[in-house]
């Protein structure tokens, strides 16, 4: 069992390419994609057994089959107790945290990291004058919180996290900052929420695990830069996800093209570039995912990440979509069944409040129990892909510079007091 993040380590990838021949070729060197290239006429005619989404139908009648290192015990803890594993029913306090922090996570070789050593290391001086924070509270109430200014070389630089529309506006105010290593967060989309079911056998009967990690089924993770692409990326990041835990090759897929297709959902859709942008942000509920279940999305080379067009035709991008669709159900859970969807080896679509300690986050991903996530500073979508006690373990779409190799772990606590929304992504063996 491994609790934090080793990404160049061979050990730590569950997908068993023995039977399926080659790694897909997007994960080699490829030569350059002409969409001047013949394609079938085929290729664009959907698929005859190809059939409506429908949200009723029943999920999958069996469990995928999951490798047994991504399951773990507390024995596989030496420095936790039996408490550090009880669920967290609402009684927990930040001193539990802590402590249970320090057991799961205490040999981490950046335990106790935090943003201002990390870029200490890195020869950056924190800047504590108050003028500018006060300044942006008054732009922006709570700007302040999730903004940290460091001096490096004679030139201020930003970190932390802002709305897009906070960050444009700081950026024509305040010239002579740096403000790209800003990430950014969204704005509610508001709208009535989805109501959560109960999962469905055989997911609902799945043994609850002491801790679960599917990174090993990831593909590395993606830098959604400063747009509101982030649930394309969660998305996205579950489709692929998903086909390897059920032994499928796919290549890297298009988050652009995913945003462009939730676009169309919403009614919101312009241009490409619009969809590059990420626009106003994507809805939640369980209605992205079913887009990807029914039409699919393309492969990353034909739209990559920081391109603000595709490579190809509209057309053909279908076509190629059509072949990449989301073998799964996506199913609107409540917290209390996080941990079951896991143990069965689905990982878990995330959308939540964020707030001040998110962008204090160090190079041992760990978020405090103290965070005190409102909503004032923006919402961000990512994918939970497993559990050690109460934290759980989440894959984010702001580069591998961030966090543990991109990852965080975020307490319970957290979750329950964030206004979480979560759709659960079973999947279906048949589908694949």
């Amino acid at each position: 069992m491994r609790y934090f993040c080793s990404p160049d380590d061979d050990d730590f990838d569950f997908f068993d390419d023995s039977d399926g021949g080659d790694e897909p070729e997007e994960f080699e060197d490829e030569e350059e994609f002409d969409e001047d290239e013949p394609v079938e006429e085929e290729d664009y005619e959907e698929s005859e057994d190809s059939e409506e989404f429908d949200e009723d139908d029943e999920p999958a009648d069996e469990l995928p089959e999951v490798d047994e290192r991504a399951f773990g015990s507390a024995e596989d803890f030496p420095n936790a107790d039996e408490e550090d594993f009880e669920d967290d029913e609402g009684d927990w306090s930040e001193d539990d945290y802590a402590e249970s922090a320090t057991n799961l996570f205490g040999e981490h070789p950046f335990f106790g990291d935090t943003l201002t050593s990390q870029l200490t290391e890195n020869g950056y001086r924190a800047f504590t004058e108050p003028g500018f924070a006060a300044q942006f509270e008054q732009l922006a109430p709570g700007t302040g919180e999730t903004v940290h200014l460091f001096e490096r070389d004679g030139r201020l630089h930003a970190f932390g996290f802002l709305p897009m529309a906070v960050l444009a506006l700081l950026q024509s105010r305040y010239t002579g900052i740096d403000w790209s290593p800003i990430e950014v967060s969204v704005p509610g989309m508001g709208g009535e929420r989805a109501e959560t079911r109960p999962l469905p056998e055989p997911f609902a009967s799945a043994v609850v695990r002491d801790a679960v990690d599917l990174r090993g089924y990831a593909t590395p993770v993606a830098d959604q830069r400063q747009t509101s692409r982030c649930s394309a990326f969660a998305w996205t990041h579950a489709t692929e996800m998903s086909h390897r835990i059920l032994q499928a090759n796919v290549p890297r897929l298009s988050a652009n093209y995913t945003m462009l297709q939730f676009q169309q959902m919403q009614g919101d859709a312009r241009s490409y570039r619009y969809a590059y942008t990420g626009g106003d942000g994507t809805v939640g509920g369980p209605e992205p995912g079913q887009v990807l279940a029914q039409e699919g999305t393309c492969q990353q080379r034909l739209w990559p990440d920081d391109a603000p067009e595709p490579m190809a035709s509209e057309q053909f991008l279908a076509s190629d979509a059509a072949q990449h669709r989301l073998p799964a159900r996506p199913w609107p859970i409540a917290i209390d069944d996080v941990k079951k969807a896991l143990s069965a080896g689905c990982p878990v679509h995330l959308a939540m409040n964020t707030g001040p300690r998110f962008s204090e986050i160090g190079r041992n991903g760990i978020v405090s129990a103290s965070e005190a996530a409102s909503g004032q500073h923006g919402r961000h979508a990512m994918l939970v892909v497993g559990y050690s006690g109460n934290y759980y373990v989440v894959k984010n779409s702001w580069g591998s510079d961030w966090g543990d190799g991109g990852y965080c772990y975020i307490p319970k606590k957290v979750l329950m007091e964030s206004d979480a929304e979560f759709v659960a992504v079973l999947l279906d063996r048949k589908q694949n």
